[in-house]
This record gives C-alpha cells, structure tokens and sequence, in this order.
C-alpha cells in the first residue's frame, strides 16, 4: 500500500474555517460569553473540510473510487464524451462526505470538458479523459456541489495523475460519473458504500 500525504483538513476550505471562527470569536467577545451553538458551528465547518489520510491499493489495473459515496448505477452505458460503448459507475455523494476528489487510474490526462448543464452561473460538468499507461481510457465527470455549485479540479491536459492522488475538491455534496472500457470488470453494484482512494471500483482489462 502506498499513503497519500497531505493535510488533515482540505486545504481550500480553511477560509471558510476561518471565517467561522473569527465570526464566532467576535459574537463570543460582543456578547462577553462563549456561544456555545456558534461555536459548535465552527466545529461542523472544520469536520465537513477533513480530508483523511487513504491507503491507497497496490492494484495497477484498478480503477480507484475518485470521490466518496454510495453506487447508484453500475452497467453498460454509452459514454457520450468518447462516443464509445462502455461501462458506467454513477457515485452519489452526500452532504456529508469526504469532499476531496482523487485520481481513478495512473496516467495522462488527453482531454478535458466543461459542459453546461444548467441556466446557473457554476453549473458545469468538468469532465477528464484519462489514458493509462496500457492504453485505456477513462472518463471522469465531475458534476459542482449542490450549495456552492463550483468544485475545484487541479488537473490539466498534458499532466500525469497519479492512481488515488488528491486533485481537487467537491464541497456539499454531488454526483460523479466514471466511464470505464466496456470490457472493464465492475466490482461494485447498486447501494454500495465506497471510499474515496481506496475502493476498488472495477478492473481494466489486460487487453483493451
């Protein structure tokens, strides 16, 4: 197993933390007590940005979950982004979750999408074409927040990205697409609970 090393706490939610504590801190010096519901606030901003240390498996041919949640499809699907027959995994993520998103596969990144789904300003699909080093390609769609309607994806076109490495940050929230080889073999099915850089979600084929 090899360990992602970053911080405890996402990164691009400390403004927000901070913001919560000096509020609290100033209604706290204001009123000449400590608030207890404010600052029980801050706590719940500080656990909603945590962003825990994930064991990442030694499986060349995995494809690792890039976010944290629960399958609401696993089958065969068209994938509309390579136009190619393929295999589907859906992950919704709660309010709840883990917000950090990671890397599915090792490799280069070939293409990337921005795709508006909606009137709304931030409402945009941020989809990644990842080819490995075996020549396989998996999409990956990134779908904003439910409250924010924005994420954050550092990847760009001609990077590597490494299998279960941190890339970005999806806040409060929301749904991703993996679209697989068709000849991938899925590990998941419908209601399964995964964990964002350690949950196997399929294996890609040794001849694509």
């Amino acid at each position: 197993m090899s360990v992602s090393t970053h911080t405890l706490i996402a990164q691009e939610g400390v403004p927000m933390i901070f913001g919560s504590i000096l509020v609290a801190g100033i209604l706290s010096f204001a009123y000449g007590v400590i608030i207890t519901p404010v600052w029980l606030l801050v706590l719940v901003v500080i656990w909603l940005y945590r962003d825990p240390v994930r064991k990442v498996p030694s499986s060349p041919r995995g494809v690792i979950s890039p976010v944290e949640g629960s399958i609401t499809v696993a089958e065969p699907h068209p994938d509309p982004y390579l136009g190619r027959d393929a295999q589907l995994v859906r992950i919704h993520m709660a309010l709840t979750s883990v917000y950090s998103i990671r890397g599915a596969v090792e490799g280069k990144i070939i293409q990337q999408w921005l795709d508006q789904e909606s009137k709304g300003k931030h409402d945009i699909a941020h989809a990644i074409q990842i080819k490995t080093d075996e020549e396989d390609d998996v999409v990956v769609v990134l779908r904003p927040g439910r409250i924010f309607k924005r994420l954050n994806c550092e990847a760009n076109i001609g990077e590597r990205i490494g299998q279960g490495h941190r890339c970005g940050i999806i806040p409060f929230g929301s749904e991703v697409d993996v679209y697989l080889p068709i000849n991938a073999s899925l590990n998941v099915t419908q209601g399964d609970k995964v964990v964002s850089g350690e949950t196997i979600l399929a294996e890609l084929s040794a001849q694509s």
